[in-house]
């Protein structure tokens, strides 16, 4: 019954969609229909966990956005993610997971940490899960130079391309490439403009955390994410400063923003310490710089840098989790933040160009010094409509059992997007 109830409002939604209903400029809706394909070709370290063959899964993604403004300052948003996977890959995952005992497939794609439970599993098997996910909820209110926005919200407090250490609220993986919106979080967030280029935010989240009690239990906890952010533009460079507590850290940060000779030029590091522990440590660092220039034939460049005063300088994962905390990042749509890398220090640089105007092609990759692991990922975007792209994507990990990049092995993915 769910899933016949979940097909119908698919199908009412994209005919509704596909006529462009408006009421009089009071509501808005967007959206798009999804296939993404992956192949994986696993590393030596999963085939001695039965992953011995060639791997496979599809997911069909369908995307809904609402926005809905009954009087001029006040204006409510919602968006939906429907998502149903499925293929012998996922069959594969329950098998692992049942021997790791800790859970199923389904149990980890529809884990919601919010102080809102919105995701839920509609139906499944072993080989197949569907499942629904509001990511936004949310309502904004305007006033002069006073913005409120309640519910859930992406608060977006990085500055650079794919490490962002002052994204305390809204921290994302960067190899979930097809998430172009990136997670929310159930917030309050309030900002005042005290200038043209100027404003001061305050913001708070609430969500639950996972607390280890023994070494193969854990607790459900409530925790608490609260700072306030002071935004300013000088030099032609944008600031930013803040100062607030994540879960159980103090925490304080920096970030910027602008340009050397025509270079786009970002940075943003943050300090968290400790609560129960503030006197026996130090504190850990997290810092990120990027770099971008476009040169005259279109070529765009991007050179990044993420330091973890706290992350390893042997095997990443040697003593973050083995196997199995590698593997979280497969299937982790959002990190904690002091979590980024595992690494002490990882670099990225990547390539892209417009090879026509309607095709673009990207080269990129990341380093672990430390452990001499390493990530290329080739991709193709093509469009094909106004409104139909078709994008390829490698993602190749090379490196020995243990090391940030050494245990995945090979993926590759065909992406059919249609936006309405």
């Amino acid at each position: 019954m769910k899933r016949t109830i979940f097909i119908v409002s698919l199908i009412a939604s994209a005919l509704i969609l596909s006529i462009n209903v408006k009421a009089q400029n009071k509501l808005r809706i967007t959206g798009f229909m999804e296939y993404l394909n992956n192949t994986w070709i696993p590393s030596s370290t999963y085939q001695s966990y039965g992953f011995t063959d060639w791997q496979n899964q599809s997911t069909i993604y369908n995307r809904i956005n609402l926005w809905w403004t009954p009087v001029n300052n006040l204006e409510f948003h919602a968006g939906m993610r429907n998502n149903f996977t499925f293929g012998p890959l996922v069959a594969q995952y329950n098998n692992f997971f049942k021997v790791a005992n800790i859970g199923t497939y389904a149990d980890l794609v529809t884990y919601d940490d919010g102080y809102l439970d919105l995701t839920w599993f509609i139906s499944g098997d072993n080989s197949n899960v569907l499942y629904t996910n509001l990511d936004r909820l949310n309502m904004k209110w305007t006033s002069n130079k006073f913005e409120l926005t309640i519910g859930r919200q992406r608060i977006n407090w990085g500055t650079n391309l794919v490490w962002n250490p002052n994204d305390i609220f809204n921290a994302f993986n960067y190899f979930d490439f097809n998430y172009i919106e990136r997670p929310g979080s159930d917030a309050i967030l309030l900002e005042y403009y005290t200038g043209d280029f100027s404003s001061i935010q305050l913001a708070g989240k609430l969500n639950y955390r996972q607390e280890l009690i023994d070494s193969i239990s854990f607790e459900k906890k409530l925790s608490l994410t609260a700072a306030a952010l002071y935004k300013f533009n000088r030099w032609s460079y944008d600031f930013q400063f803040f100062g607030g507590m994540m879960q159980t850290d103090i925490t304080a940060g920096l970030g910027w923003s602008g340009n050397i000779a025509g270079a786009g030029f970002t940075g943003e590091a943050s300090w968290f310490k400790d609560i129960d522990n503030f006197d026996d440590t130090t504190g850990i660092v997290i810092a990120s710089i990027s770099a971008n220039y476009i040169f005259k034939n279109q070529i765009m460049a991007s050179l990044s840098f993420i330091y973890n005063s706290n992350g390893s300088t042997g095997d990443a994962y040697a003593n973050a989790g083995g196997t199995l905390g590698s593997l979280s990042t497969l299937f982790s749509s959002s990190l904690n933040v002091k979590n980024l890398s595992p690494s002490r220090f990882d670099i990225f640089g990547q390539l892209s160009y417009p090879a026509t105007p309607l095709v673009n092609v990207s080269l990129s990759a990341m380093l672990n010094p430390y452990d001499k692991s390493a990530y290329i990922g080739p991709s193709a975007n093509f469009s094909l409509t106004d409104n139909i792209s078709l994008m390829l994507v490698g993602q190749l990990f090379f490196g020995e059992t243990l090391t940030e990049f050494g245990d995945y092995g090979q993926m590759y993915f065909l992406d059919l997007k249609w936006n309405f």
